[in-house]
């Protein structure tokens, strides 16, 4: 494990890995993009701060170069990173900002493993990162970083005059 498995979440209500893995099952289950796109995300696993899973690089999620998708790397970086954030807050936030950084292809009829992590939840802001890498060699294929917007943890909701 990493260095976030020792940061305190204090303060935050209601996340729980429990919860995280019922909004993940639940997002995939439901008619959607993110189940078109992450169809055969499996293995979760979860502790505070964390989520890892593995995920099949099958033909749906290729490029023409018959590797994984980038947007397919940015739909990983974000799903799996928000249910990461479930462990540890109720809610799920609203992305405010999303990079990818692409390392090397993510190999067809692989897998690869996500891994994401909580670096920070502040008053208002959530900061994430997570890495994907082949399960074969460990090479990695990609590192992202998530901001969400954490409505309702600092800020008092905006005046009806402004929605």
């Amino acid at each position: 494990m990493s260095a976030s498995a020792s940061v305190p979440f204090k303060g935050l209500a209601g996340g729980t890995t429990e919860g995280a893995e019922a909004f993940l099952r639940g997002l995939l289950a439901s008619e959607s993009f993110d189940r078109q796109a992450l169809a055969g995300l499996h293995d979760f696993r979860f502790e505070p701060g964390r989520c890892v899973c593995r995920f099949p690089v099958l033909p749906h999620v290729q490029n023409r170069y018959g590797t994984l998708h980038g947007g397919c790397v940015a739909t990983l970086v974000d799903v799996v990173s928000t249910a990461a954030l479930v462990t540890v807050s109720a809610a799920p936030g609203v992305s405010v900002d999303l990079g990818v950084s692409f390392m090397s292809p993510g190999p067809s009829g692989q897998e690869v493993e996500v891994d994401a992590e909580v670096l920070r939840v502040g008053k208002s802001l959530a900061f994430l990162e997570v890495t994907i890498r082949t399960v074969n060699g460990g090479r990695l294929v990609a590192k992202g970083t998530h901001t969400k917007f954490l409505p309702g943890l600092g800020h008092p909701p905006p005046p009806t005059s402004m929605l």
